[in-house]
């Protein structure tokens, strides 16, 4: 019973992880899509605006939970 025991504390360890590195990365696609929202709002041509902005759109997305 021990190894089945200690198997599952192992793989609990592993989501625990997986789950925080999931957080960290949505956090940083937030942060991109932010930052990359802000440039935009430069003077840029309406094209090259539009463009940041669907990237903007598609990491806030990805970044969704």
């Amino acid at each position: 019973m021990k190894s089945s025991d200690s198997k599952a504390e192992r793989l609990r360890k592993e989501r625990d992880a997986a789950e925080h590195d999931k957080a960290i990365m949505q956090r940083l696609l937030n942060r991109a899509a932010s930052e990359i929202e802000d440039l935009a709002d430069a003077d840029c041509e309406d094209e090259a605006k539009d463009r940041a902005l669907q990237a903007a759109r598609r990491f806030r997305r990805a970044a969704a939970p």
